[in-house]
């Protein structure tokens, strides 16, 4: 295929759309639909480029052209994070490096969060994208073969990419989001048109190049669509039918072009030559933006807070993609040794990686590490990833490993629930009971679509006789614990209800660290504080009359006079200002004791003799 321009100019408006976008810019919210545009472009190439005669050599090139750059955007910004960033955010770094290492960045973010989240430190967030294309580049030979054998298989696999992509998305945006075969219907679409469309990737006939330009700058409407990726849904969800309208109208510019006046002008020449740099610039900017907005313990940061620190932060994407371009991108490939230099690259990460473990721990001192280790010291999301993969209908999951159990028990509850579980089914195995804990985040909320009535059919189905419930202090719904407390009563179901434990305007490691470092002031909060923020939810819950239901106070675990926020050991109770790490979820190993031994007394008594008013 000889040179196409339009090409490089598309190149250069995907990069521009994913730079803004990261950079945090007004009005391109959008800007991430510009991946799909490479995605669509990606496909499209390799279907010209690809050699079934020749696949070795299919393989080296495309080595050649990524991996270099790949791999030492990867060691730079791990030297960079050695130096900069704390060890609770450095390990993050590693452990995205190791996945970055084995091409596998896109499985280890879906075990994250979700791309469009901030709470973790993400500065190699951005290679997921070529984990992606790099899986799908191993794909090729097998796609060109069933489409070697039968042409219709392309648009078979195309439909079932897109369609599973679609299901999916109501359930997990995360999954449709990083996992490849849900991508690639996007990388079919650019490869069915070379295959169909052009000759060998040659447009046929330019007459209609000025249709490829009415797409061509309907792209630049992607700004202002609105799209948000952590949707459930094919409409407004990510990748959905905007990624779907965006994909084919890429599609269209590559079969049919763009007309010259566009290519030749000034904004043509200064895009294609942002195409050419459009690698090295995506693989540059988001560590720059993510180093050099850091603040400790703040997770990922995108955007600038003045406008000098935003114009400087562009010219050093641009200063050190020009050289990461030229020095490397451009002139490592063509050294003598490059095949060495190649398999030598992604040990020296390894290496980098790993001695920055070891340097962190000589640089901050044993309490420092203490502090940073609450990041580590908690359990896994929820009912973990597998799981919703694997039961993608299902609203609970067991946390206890109890073949024969003396009773079921429930945890219902937001984030604050799934802090105290891992403790909480420690208790129970213990005792003998079986554990499960309700999967959804945000259950009995007003936006929630669970309510009372699904969790009491939860409770019915899997002979759950208890249920426990725990929230955040401004998420308790008190009309939703009444209807539940109603329903279960219906049900001869016992429900506890765990009162908030104190929560912080701080964060509190960083609270730590910086009262450590520089003698900042602790946050401080008195039990008598702590009564009064609780106060209208007692009494709301309080209202609350029946035999089944028991309110258990928390602040005599945290509070004597004084809430604390650290352990004897050193260790906090927060791993931010108010979810409980494992270690501070085992000072309430006594109460999940009792709220058990409750409900297994509540269910051997007669019904209307068990005593409420424990509290």
């Amino acid at each position: 295929m000889n040179y196409r321009k339009d090409i490089q100019i598309l190149r250069g408006v995907a990069v521009f759309l994913v730079v803004l976008y990261h950079l945090g810019f007004s009005g391109f919210n959008s800007g991430f639909l510009g991946v799909d545009v490479f995605f669509v472009i990606s496909g499209f190439l390799m279907a010209v480029l690809y050699d079934e005669n020749n696949k070795l050599e299919f393989f080296k090139k495309r080595s050649l052209r990524l991996l270099p750059t790949y791999f030492i955007t990867i060691i730079l910004t791990l030297i960079a994070s050695i130096f900069i960033v704390t060890p609770s955010e450095y390990t993050q770094v590693f452990d995205q490096s190791l996945y970055a290492d084995l091409f596998l960045s896109n499985i280890g973010y879906w075990m994250q969060n979700s791309y469009f989240a901030k709470i973790d430190f993400n500065p190699l967030l951005h290679l997921w994208s070529l984990g992606v294309e790099i899986q799908f580049y191993l794909l090729v030979p097998i796609i060109f073969q069933f489409y070697k054998i039968n042409r219709y298989f392309l648009w078979i696999l195309l439909l079932l990419s897109i369609t599973l992509c679609f299901v999916i998305l109501e359930v997990s945006p995360k999954t449709s989001f990083f996992m490849v075969p849900l991508r690639l219907w996007e990388f079919l679409i650019g490869y069915g048109v070379a295959k169909y469309l052009t000759n060998n990737g040659a447009v046929i006939n330019r007459q209609y190049s000025l249709v490829g330009t009415f797409f061509f700058l309907v792209i630049f409407a992607i700004p202002v669509l609105n799209v948000d990726g952590n949707s459930l849904g094919f409409i407004n969800g990510h990748p959905g039918i905007y990624a779907l309208l965006i994909s084919l109208f890429t599609g269209i510019i590559l079969s049919l072009g763009i007309a010259k006046v566009i290519e030749n002008s000034l904004i043509g020449r200064w895009l294609e030559l942002a195409g050419k740099y459009s690698y090295s610039i995506y693989l540059v900017h988001f560590p720059v933006i993510v180093l050099f907005l850091y603040k400790p313990f703040s997770g990922t940061i995108l955007q600038a807070d003045n406008i000098e620190d935003l114009l400087f932060l562009i010219l050093i994407i641009i200063f050190l993609s020009y050289g990461m371009y030229h020095l490397v991108e451009n002139e490592l490939r063509k050294k003598k040794h490059i095949n060495k230099i190649l398999l030598g690259l992604p040990v020296i990460a390894l290496g980098v990686a790993f001695s920055g473990l070891f340097a962190q721990n000589q640089i901050f001192t044993h309490q420092e590490m203490l502090i940073f280790d609450a990041f580590k010291d908690r359990d896994v999301y929820r009912c973990g990833k597998i799981f919703r993969f694997k039961n993608p209908t299902s609203i609970s999951c067991e946390i206890t490993s109890n073949n024969e159990a003396k009773q079921n028990v429930l945890l219902v509850g937001n984030s604050h629930a799934d802090s105290i579980k891992l403790s909480f089914s420690n208790i129970a195995n213990k005792i003998g009971v079986k554990l499960y804990f309700l999967v959804p985040n945000e259950p009995l909320l007003k936006s929630s679509a669970i309510t009372s009535k699904h969790i009491i059919d939860e409770a019915l189905n899997r002979n759950i006789k208890s249920i426990v419930i725990h929230y955040s202090p401004n998420s308790v719904e008190v009309s939703a614990i009444r209807e539940i407390v109603n329903l279960a009563n219906d049900n001869n179901i016992f429900v506890a209800f765990i009162m908030p434990v104190p929560t912080w305007e701080a964060h509190i490691p960083k609270a730590l660290w910086e009262n450590y470092k520089y003698n900042i002031k602790l946050p401080t909060q008195s039990l008598v504080e702590y009564n009064e923020k609780t106060k209208e939810l007692i009494t709301s819950l309080t209202e609350i009359k029946s035999d089944n239901f028991v309110i258990y106070p928390v602040s005599n675990f945290f509070c004597n006079k004084n809430c604390s926020v650290i352990g004897s050991t050193g260790k906090p109770f927060y791993f931010d200002n108010g979810h409980l790490t494992l270690t501070g979820s085992k000072k309430l190993s006594g109460l999940f004791e009792s709220i058990i031994n409750d409900g297994l007394e509540f269910n051997v008594l007669e019904y209307n003799t068990f005593v409420t008013e424990k509290s």
